[in-house]
């Protein structure tokens, strides 16, 4: 903790803020003129969007642009050099369905479901052994004040009983729309079924 004498100092030595005020019009001003500078908005990916740009090309920052009296310092022509045509990322042999997706993507994706479904399933299993537990406990316990704790754990297995079988039924139905998803795009069967080649 700074004494108040420290403190005292600190704001004797602060030049006085009548003279650096600005206006709030001022402040406007300035970020009016600062947001026109700006020539794109930054796109902001959430984690809903990652499967969409996993296999994209990786870009932080834009190049500055090399001025016309430039010569650029590779061997490429120069209309090659300015912009390519095409991603950066080298192009693959692997399949691809009728939107472009690959089968390693559509192999992923289905596995990431398929395995938060069966995680779902093996926690539901365990929240049944756990609930069965607590039960058995509760009844040969005589103590009245342990008979409520252990009620207490009842009703919060209950509840995460209740929450897992909601989650599981969300689970499922988003594998279901995945696959609707997959065969409409024109997978292969295989892709789907989740069986490595």
């Amino acid at each position: 903790m700074k004494s108040i004498t420290a403190i005292l100092a600190a704001a004797l030595l602060m030049p006085p803020a009548v003279g650096y005020a600005q206006s709030l019009g001022d402040l406007a001003k300035k970020e009016k003129e600062r947001r026109e500078k700006v020539k794109e908005e930054a796109k902001v990916i959430t984690n809903s969007d990652t499967s969409k740009y996993r296999n994209g090309p990786v870009t932080t920052g834009s190049l500055p642009v090399p001025a016309a009296s430039e010569k650029p310092t590779s061997e490429k022509p120069a209309a090659q050099a300015a912009g390519q045509t095409k991603a950066d990322k080298p192009e693959s042999d692997e399949p691809t369905d009728l939107e472009g997706r690959t089968e390693s993507y559509w192999r992923e994706t289905m596995g990431d479901a398929r395995k938060k479904v069966t995680e779902l399933e093996n926690m539901g299993n365990v929240l049944n052994l756990r609930l069965n537990d607590l039960q058995n406990r509760f009844y040969k316990e005589s103590d009245g004040f342990q008979q409520q704790a252990i009620q207490r754990e009842i009703q919060k297995t209950l509840y995460e009983q209740d929450k897992t079988r909601e989650d599981l039924a969300k689970a499922r139905e988003l594998l279901r729309d995945l696959e609707k998803e997959a065969r409409k795009s024109g997978a292969l069967p295989g892709w789907i079924a989740g069986k490595n080649p």
